[in-house]
């Protein structure tokens, strides 16, 4: 068996040695200002004298790169490269560029962006004085193989030149300015005059390890037409997309030279119907004169028609207003919307019989795909930070529905990387010691909900994926995080820690701590079986048992035998986590439910209760319960936001905050879990072999679901004929699947396509 530290130790010999043609360069910039605004321009000329067999070229440009040859992007990937803590880990990325070579001269050029390594703009969580923070720069390295067999390799050296090309300014949460006056022709091509150039400089590495990106790139997954454009007086325009997204819109305009073309990006509208400016900016300072919040701007050079595409920036938003201070003006044709999101396969369908379902379902699809671009992300207007629960919560939804366990590896190494050497983990990741506190340097910091990312999304990367070597991989620190939690426990409850956010009823936080330090301990203790560790594993066993007993004769004293707290998270919580004793579960389920009825299928829940409440009562017999809870469009549910024009997940129940949050979104994941009823086996993972066992709420007269894993598709359909419910399965080969219907005893299937009815 490998060790964990072995392990680690071998994955860096690996990474080191894939990165060796890369590390044969230096690190080159413009400046070392960090309030230098100008985006840099490099270049490099060479000569190809031989026909070239093969060209490899690996790139790692922080924050952001585009990379050329011969005046060709080298890539269709936005945001380039993946975000990480880039002192303690960089990605690069390998092109096959042997297309874009030509006999003689050829010029391999790249412009840089801020990203996140170089923040400019001012927020309340403070990354312009983040530690890893310093000037963009660029190390590469393009290896020749000619066909005669020889090699020749050209990287990033003190040869290469740069100046500041048209780009004013880039920050993630502003936004771009862009003086098109000031463009280069053939900047990235051979055959420009480049003796007013300045030579680079060879700089410092920003002095994480080397590693070769191994998830998707973000691309441009849909391009958005707008739906209806509103001139709003003098000079203004109001662009309405029709959806909610993340990413940025490209402009055609035709102006003067020196015009300045405004684009304000939002997602709630005034009563005139100008876009609402003020709504999310509350998180970012702006200096006199700055640019402001969701803003990118363009000066136009004055001839002909002219494109322009953010390059170094990304938004959420709906709508676009357009503002100019010259006499161009504008149509539909002007603006297209740019969808950015990571380039995960889909692996995931639902439908059903139900309208709202089914835009309830496309809804959260639309928020996971905008926030997931190389992390994680909460939203992507405000914050765009990888906030653990919003990772944890969301990732069963993301699992379902995409080829996303590459995605979670990487963040997981990020999570990795800010852990503390006590074990604390901050509630955001990439970090350099931002967001391991709320307000207070001396509390708990996020405690065990917010923590619990590590142990729960390696835990569902090994039963949705079979995954045993992200378990190993992670092992160490989940068992570091863990023994954080018993030491700063009283006993066995753990005091501190952050709630269940955005409730309207609050659930007090040691019930919900302690309810997450149980769950950890026993996943820790399964995944110590796992990687062989069979003294971790009965040790950590006896501590849940432990910490279940304490919770229990803590919250369990209802005069009736039940928990005091009736918050619809506390009830659906002792059930969720199986804290609730067998016993005890059909009384505390019958309370959920009456709970829900009394509150008149009104969510009061906040982000954590909505990964319980609806299992909770599906689980237990309550089915149609939850499908009106989901479905009920009263005041403060997801019905709600659908019926009142959603087309993303709002962060809170009123919707006066973020409009694309993903982290009411598990519902997506209960499609598949409980309306299907399709569900791993943790002791045949990857879906080797599976339960199918549907809940088939009256009002709800079919539904079709199917997952693509390792082995096959899963299919599931199930509808309403007559008195019968008719329901066929496809099993995909070399599984096995326990089909458990009421009234009927289990049966297990082989591979092959059934129909069942009763």
């Amino acid at each position: 068996m490998i060790k964990p530290l072995l392990l680690v130790f071998c994955c860096l010999v690996v990474c080191a040695a894939k990165a060796q043609l890369l590390q044969q360069g230096a690190w080159i910039t413009n400046t070392e200002d960090t309030a230098a605004r100008g985006t840099p321009y490099f270049r490099k000329v060479f000569s190809a004298g031989k026909p070239v067999a093969k060209a490899t070229l690996e790139v790692c440009g922080v924050g952001y790169h585009m990379t050329y040859v011969n005046g060709k992007p080298v890539t269709s990937a936005v945001l380039e490269q993946g975000y990480t803590r880039y002192d303690k880990r960089l990605l690069y990325t390998t092109y096959d560029i042997t297309a874009l070579l030509q006999k003689g001269e050829n010029c391999l050029a790249a412009e840089l962006g801020n990203g996140w390594y170089n923040a400019q703009s001012y927020t309340i969580w403070f990354f312009h004085m983040i530690g890893w923070r310093k000037t963009p720069r660029l190390l590469a390295a393009l290896q020749l193989e000619y066909a005669d067999g020889s090699k020749e390799t050209i990287v990033t050296d003190n040869s290469w030149k740069c100046t500041v090309g048209p780009g004013r300014f880039n920050s993630m949460h502003a936004g771009e300015i862009y003086d098109a006056r000031k463009e280069i022709p053939g900047w990235n091509a051979p055959g420009l005059n480049d003796a007013s150039w300045q030579k680079v400089m060879v700089t410092s590495a920003p002095g994480g390890m080397l590693e070769k990106q191994d998830m998707p790139s973000a691309v441009i997954i849909n391009r958005i037409t707008p739906v209806s454009v509103t001139a709003l007086g003098s000079k203004r325009w109001l662009y309405d997309m029709g959806q909610n997204f993340a990413g940025v819109v490209t402009l055609q305009v035709q102006g003067k030279a020196g015009d300045t073309i405004t684009l304000h990006y939002g997602e709630v509208l005034n009563a005139d119907g100008s876009i609402n400016l003020a709504h999310n900016a509350g998180q970012m300072m702006v200096p006199p004169g700055d640019l402001t919040f969701q803003t990118d701007k363009y000066i136009v050079k004055g001839d002909g028609v002219e494109t322009y595409t953010p390059r170094f920036t990304y938004h959420g938003f709906q709508y676009v207003q357009v503002e100019t201070d010259g006499a161009a003006t504008f149509d539909k044709k002007a603006l297209t919307g740019l969808f950015y999101s990571t380039d995960f396969t889909p692996t995931g369908s639902f439908s059903s019989s139900d309208t709202m379902l089914n835009k309830l379902y496309k809804a959260a699809i639309q928020s996971y795909r905008s926030n997931f671009i190389s992390i994680p992300t909460d939203c992507p207007q405000r914050e765009k930070m990888g906030w653990t629960a919003d990772a944890h919560i969301a990732a069963e939804l993301g699992l379902w529905n995409f080829d996303a366990a590459s995605g979670y590896r990487k963040w997981l190494r990020d999570l990795r990387d800010v852990q503390l050497a006590d074990g604390n983990l901050p509630g955001v990741a990439p970090t350099l010691g931002r967001g391991y506190h709320w307000t207070d340097r001396n509390d708990d910091g996020f405690g065990p909900a917010w923590g619990s990312a590590l142990p729960l999304v390696t835990w569902y990367l090994y039963m949705y994926g079979g995954d045993t070597a992200v378990v190993r991989e992670n092992y160490a620190a989940i068992k570091l995080f863990t023994e954080r939690m018993r030491r700063r426990a009283n006993g066995f409850i753990y005091n501190t820690g952050f709630g269940d956010w955005v409730s309207l009823q609050q659930t007090p936080v040691p019930f919900i701590s302690t309810a997450y330090f149980y769950s950890d301990t026993r996943l820790l203790s399964k995944m110590a079986a796992i990687v062989g560790e069979k003294d971790d594993a009965r040790q950590y066993a006896l501590l849940a048992d432990s910490i279940g007993k304490a919770f229990n004769d803590t919250f369990l004293h209802d005069k009736n035998g039940l928990y005091g707290d009736t918050a619809l998270t506390a009830l659906s919580g002792a059930l969720f986590h199986g804290l609730c004793p067998p016993a005890l579960q059909k009384k505390v389920a019958e309370r959920l439910a009456a709970g829900v009825q009394k509150r008149n299928y009104h969510a009061d829940f906040g982000v954590l209760g909505t990964k319980y409440v609806l299992p909770a009562l599906s689980d237990n017999g309550y089915a149609d319960i939850a499908y009106r809870l989901l479905t009920d469009t009263g005041y403060a549910g997801w019905g709600h936001w659908i019926a009142n024009g959603a087309t993303t997940l709002y962060e809170d129940w009123p919707g006066a905050e973020s409009h694309n949050h993903v982290f009411f979104g598990d519902y997506g994941a209960w499609f598949f879990k409980s309306l299907a009823g399709i569900r791993p086996d943790e002791s045949a993972p990857g879906f080797q072999r599976f339960t199918i066992q549907p809940v088939f709420p009256e009002k709800l007269e079919w539904i079709k679901a199917a997952h693509t894993t390792r082995y096959g598709v899963i299919e599931v359909e199930w509808r309403r004929v007559k008195k019968q419910i008719k329901l066929g399965i496809q099993v995909p080969p070399g599984t096995t699947a326990v089909v458990k219907l009421p009234g009927r005893p289990d049966k297990t299937y082989r591979a092959g396509k059934y129909l069942l009815a009763f």
